[in-house]
């Protein structure tokens, strides 16, 4: 079935384009998840949404199709909270596996959602993958994963492959299409679990908010390091805590002393996980913005 009328819609520019409602958007991207559209038609329907934006109308569309395909994690009576990492590092360490493991020690179940490889940064992955920490590579393996009691890595692939494949376009536009947006918004969990919604772009947040409030998410919206879900090493940016998709909290920007951040000889995968292995062995202290990162969303979801 061709997507050509959808696209007629979206791709007219910005003064001409208009926003799918949201039956038009599910139908659209079921089409897309399932492969039942061309590459011509899969490029353009990518760039044309580039170009628009994202109404939350399509954003909720496309993400019931994309709940429809999606493999689900059972965390039934487990206190849990979902990190997207679709970045990895490129000027400083990664710190996201950093606020898993401070996570992890105060009791939730961290999932950690994302890609593998991403460029020439180091990944989360990567970094657990090297670490020897749970990575689940099928759905058999969840119960493995879960009495190791340390954070799990969770692949976009493991969770919903077609998304992923929606993902992987990019290596040939060259640009981040709807299918990045939405990932980082995916809470595969079973029961009720807290997810970080980070953002990069000023734009975002009345969507997001708005978004989270129609799906009736927990949600800790926050803008991103360097595209991951973490503080940076000079500032913890506010953190805006939505219960049930009403904002309930939004906590005060805290700033770091300069001079904070490690200085590496090279920022490899070894290095991130010499750095972890000595905050987990007790010999290097816990980096004070992740602390404070995690002891907020400590307390604010419960």
């Amino acid at each position: 079935m061709s997507i050509s009328s959808y696209i007629r819609q979206i791709g007219r520019g910005v003064k001409g384009s208009s926003d799918l409602c949201l039956e038009d958007a599910q139908l659209l991207f079921s089409q897309v998840l399932n492969q039942q559209v061309s590459p011509l038609e899969l490029g353009a329907f990518c760039i044309a949404m580039r170009m628009k934006g994202e109404s939350v109308e399509e954003l909720l569309g496309f993400m019931q199709a994309i709940k429809m395909r999606l493999n689900r994690l059972d965390n039934t009576g487990r206190r849990t909270i979902v990190l997207p990492s679709y970045n990895g590092s490129r000027k400083q360490i990664n710190l996201t596996p950093m606020l898993a493991y401070a996570l992890n020690q105060l009791g939730f179940l961290v999932i950690v959602q994302g890609v593998e490889h991403f460029d020439q940064r180091v990944t989360t992955f990567e970094i657990f993958d090297a670490l020897g920490w749970p990575i689940l590579q099928n759905q058999d393996q969840w119960g493995q994963c879960l009495k190791a009691q340390l954070p799990i890595f969770v692949p976009l692939q493991t969770i919903h492959p077609g998304l992923h494949e929606v993902l992987q376009i990019r290596e040939q536009l060259g640009l981040r299409n709807s299918g990045h947006v939405l990932a980082k918004l995916l809470n595969p969990c079973v029961d009720s679990a807290w997810q970080i919604s980070n953002y990069t772009h000023p734009e975002y947040p009345q969507l997001l908010e708005t978004f989270f409030q129609q799906e009736q998410a927990n949600v800790v919206m926050m803008r991103g390091n360097e595209g991951e879900p973490t503080c940076s090493f000079v500032r913890l940016p506010e953190m805006h805590f939505i219960h049930q998709g009403l904002l309930s909290f939004t906590s005060a920007e805290i700033r770091f002393e300069t001079g904070l951040a490690p200085v590496f000889e090279k920022l490899n995968i070894e290095a991130h996980c010499q750095y972890l292995q000595d905050i987990i062995d007790q010999k290097r202290e816990l980096f004070p913005g992740i602390q404070a990162q995690a002891e907020l969303i400590n307390s604010h979801c419960q």
